[in-house]
């Protein structure tokens, strides 16, 4: 039985102790340049994982909490696993690096969060390409099952270079990272467009 199908049967999934350390580091990095930036929720998105696992993990860095839940990535960036990644206007592709939530609004996709890129090299365009967090249909269980009974693997949907998450987690993780959280993307050491 495939990884993706034993973690579907046990709903698990996280992030890996890389990737944690990696956020850390980089939530760390930002806070020695910004002393007053008091961040409440650390999300992590560890695209070293296949997009059949709940790869994003929310952070509670007060209490310690942590929720995990499923994680779309760009078209371009891979299918079952994200393995390319660009900071490029229409390029389809996920950016890395570590991002801030500056506010929530109603978008096409209903609820989501918009957010700044905070790394000049990975992730400096997302304002102007528009990478926001918002839900879709295509981040579910009943999408992954479809995708492997018509043999495009035990996969969710892909977006346009945005962090996309269940409809029904949507109003869960928009509240938690609020206007003081971060969100901190990982592909380990892949390189970048």
């Amino acid at each position: 039985m495939s990884l993706c199908l034993t973690a579907l049967m046990r709903q698990t999934g996280s992030v890996s102790e890389q990737a944690r350390t990696a956020a850390l580091t980089a939530l760390d990095r930002y806070l020695q340049t910004h002393p007053g930036a008091e961040p409440s929720v650390l999300a992590i998105a560890d695209y070293t994982k296949p997009s059949c696992l709940k790869r994003l993990a929310i952070i509670d860095l007060r209490s310690g909490a942590v929720s995990c839940h499923l994680l779309a990535h760009g078209k371009q960036s891979g299918t079952l696993h994200a393995r390319s990644f660009s900071n490029t206007s229409g390029s389809g592709m996920s950016s890395l690096g570590l991002y801030r939530v500056i506010g929530n609004y109603a978008g096409s996709h209903g609820r989501a969060l918009r957010l700044e890129g905070l790394d000049p090299l990975l992730n400096s365009n997302a304002f102007r390409r528009d990478i926001v967090l918002h839900a879709a249909p295509y981040v579910s269980i009943p999408y992954i099952m479809l995708n492997l009974f018509t043999f495009n693997g035990p996969r969710i949907g892909r977006s346009n270079g945005c962090f996309v998450v269940s409809p029904q987690e949507i109003d869960e993780v928009s509240t938690k990272l609020g206007t003081n959280g971060f969100i901190f993307a990982y592909a380990g050491q892949r390189s970048d467009q």
